[in-house]
């Protein structure tokens, strides 16, 4: 019998899970989470982009590209329901007879996942530029064939640019930076990871000793509202919506160094008075929910960039924040101090 024959035989090729599926337990988070287009449409199972417009897929910003931040670059994570070793990714981009993938889906993106400490690239079969895991796509699916071993619970695609981006130039800013205008989104439709349909050996021998997955795999519902919270106070700033900065405080709360709900309308107003072209980006965002479940720390570092009215120039700012918030109710998460 000739070798190759043999070795088929022994053993047999085993059939892959997808188990980035809400329906197995799946999670999606994105610091872009549009109710139009949120990230749970990347898990639903739905694979046509036919239903864009009723809000099918997510859709991501490009924002980073106006001042070329990339620790600023958005992205759509999945939470496997446990660790898994994935040997394929397929993701599919909008394309449709109204959205073709050539004209409106993804052109470049990478794909990471989780290994513990951190986020890193996945080398997958074929890539060419090991800066990129896609270049210049116009197909609306592509599959992706993992070269050598992943275990994680979590991957996430991070877009680069899409088949409909532009950017204008739109200033200098003080230092000689330029910024542009950014016209154009991510938009993906699903993403399938194709998973060993049993833990590996090795995993599950860590999860027995204990050594296994120390905190939360994936963000609980609160974390998650939480999440949202933030990101609609990104929002508020980048959009001067003062109704929408003011929706994520308490009515009572008071900072540690005595500000008042008051306090954040009025600084909010006169800050919009003074810049335009805002920018408010949170990163490294960690959550810490208390035992009781009706409070919260969130704690986070930040950007913020604008461009000064009366002298035109670019100003940016890079510092940390804490957050403290109260469950109103045992409903609503407000921010109820801050430092």
């Amino acid at each position: 019998m000739p070798s190759q024959t043999k070795e088929l035989l022994l053993s047999p090729e085993i059939e892959y899970v997808n188990y980035a599926l809400s329906s197995k337990g799946a999670t999606a988070e994105s610091p872009d989470n549009s109710p139009d287009h949120p990230p749970l449409e990347v898990i639903d199972g739905d694979t046509s982009s036919l239903d864009w417009d009723n809000g099918g897929g997510w859709e991501g910003s490009l924002s980073y590209l106006r001042s070329n931040e990339p620790l600023k670059r958005s992205y759509i994570q999945i939470n496997l329901p446990e660790k898994r070793q994935i040997k394929r990714i397929v993701v599919y981009t909008i394309d449709s007879p109204k959205y073709p993938a050539s004209e409106y889906g993804l052109r470049s993106y990478n794909l990471e996942y989780w290994h513990g400490t951190g986020w890193r690239m996945i080398n997958v079969v074929g890539q060419r530029d090991k800066r990129f895991t896609v270049k210049d796509n116009v197909s609306g699916k592509i599959v992706h064939e993992i070269d050598g071993e992943i275990v994680t619970d979590k991957i996430r695609l991070v877009p680069l640019l899409s088949n409909d981006t532009k950017k204008e130039y739109d200033l200098t800013a003080f230092g000689g930076q330029s910024i542009y205008n950014i016209t154009g989104s991510a938009k993906v439709i699903e993403i399938e990871v194709w998973c060993y349909p049993s833990i590996p050996k090795s995993v599950a021998s860590e999860e027995r000793n204990g050594l296994f997955l120390i905190g939360k795999s994936q963000p609980s519902p609160d974390e998650q509202a939480i999440r949202n919270i933030l990101s609609e106070y990104e929002k508020g700033y980048d959009n001067e919506d003062i109704n929408l900065v003011l929706s994520a405080f308490a009515d009572d709360f008071t900072s540690l160094d005595g500000k008042k709900k008051e306090d954040i309308e009025k600084n909010a107003i006169k800050f919009f008075e003074d810049y335009n072209n805002i920018n408010l980006t949170f990163r490294d965002v960690r959550i810490d929910v208390s035992e009781t479940g009706d409070s919260a720390t969130a704690q986070a570092s930040y950007t913020l960039e604008c461009v000064g009215k009366a002298d035109n120039n670019f100003r940016k700012r890079n510092d940390n924040l804490i957050f403290y918030f109260r469950k109103d109710e045992g409903t609503n998460w407000k921010i109820k101090s801050a430092k």
